[in-house]
């Protein structure tokens, strides 16, 4: 992976074109959404999208906050936040409500200890809604394909759902939901009115797409759930006192000594 400022860069520029506003808009509503239900004190925005854009604005927490990253230097970023390593949250276990993530596991070389540090803060029961970049993307192939099939060096590596959902299950979250977005093509060249016309002439994919391959989307988003297994107490298996073998009654310890003391004169 390359410098994470380059990669916090690219996100930034993405999110002006077209096609990165269509689907932040879209990244929006879903979040707005997936929050109605989700209450509690304390939430936390973290990855590409902390201290740029809030998307906790609908949030029925009472208190939130956003983790930015050092790499990030623009002025709009430090205001209200927290300068933060995304593999090492300043936040104490077992504390927060809701964390929502975005792009994480693209900006970070270890993705397996940023998901470990949301399991780590979140509370029991607690959720995380999760952004990031889908490699089987439409976008992504119609790319592949204008380059010749051509791999060539990335800002980040893109981190696959089946992936991501695998890395959720054995840390023990529930995946509630998976939601996929932004069915259309890339525009990074030409003038702004072509890029415009370009953009809306391609507007029948996000129709077809949504009913047809909504896996193609250029994003997904996780919602899942912290999941706590109760564990159950031990207990003595109960020993009946007495045993009918052959018409006689086969005493324990106690009934025995019980039985000597009363009845021994007998």
């Amino acid at each position: 992976m390359k410098n994470k400022a380059e990669m916090l860069e690219y996100c930034s520029s993405w999110y002006q074109t077209f096609s990165g506003k269509a689907a932040l808009a879209h990244l929006d509503d879903k979040c707005a959404d997936i929050m109605s239900g989700i209450f509690g004190y304390y939430a936390i925005q973290m990855g590409a999208l902390s201290g740029q854009h809030d998307l906790l604005k609908s949030s029925r927490i009472a208190a939130d906050f956003s983790l930015v990253s050092q790499h990030n230097k623009s002025d709009i970023a430090f205001k209200g936040s927290v300068i933060s390593s995304i593999e090492h949250l300043p936040v104490s276990t077992d504390n927060i409500d809701l964390v929502v993530a975005s792009h994480v596991l693209e900006l970070s070389d270890d993705p397996h200890q940023v998901l470990r540090e949301i399991d780590r803060v979140l509370v029991p029961e607690g959720h995380c809604i999760l952004i990031g970049f889908n490699p089987y993307s439409i976008s992504r192939i119609s790319h592949l394909i204008r380059s010749g099939f051509k791999r060539k060096n990335n800002l980040y590596k893109m981190r696959s759902v089946p992936r991501v959902r695998d890395w959720f299950s054995l840390l023990g979250f529930e995946v509630v939901d998976v939601h996929y977005m932004g069915m259309r093509l890339g525009v990074n060249t030409g003038t702004n009115t072509n890029k415009k016309q370009f953009f809306h002439h391609f507007n029948w994919l996000k129709r077809w797409g949504n009913l047809v391959a909504p896996v193609l989307g250029n994003m997904y988003i996780f919602h899942v759930k912290k999941q706590i297994v109760a564990m159950r107490p031990h207990k003595k298996i109960w020993q009946a006192p007495a045993v009918l073998i052959g018409g006689k009654v086969v005493l324990n310890n106690t009934a025995q000594k019980i039985r000597r003391e009363n009845y021994s004169n007998l």
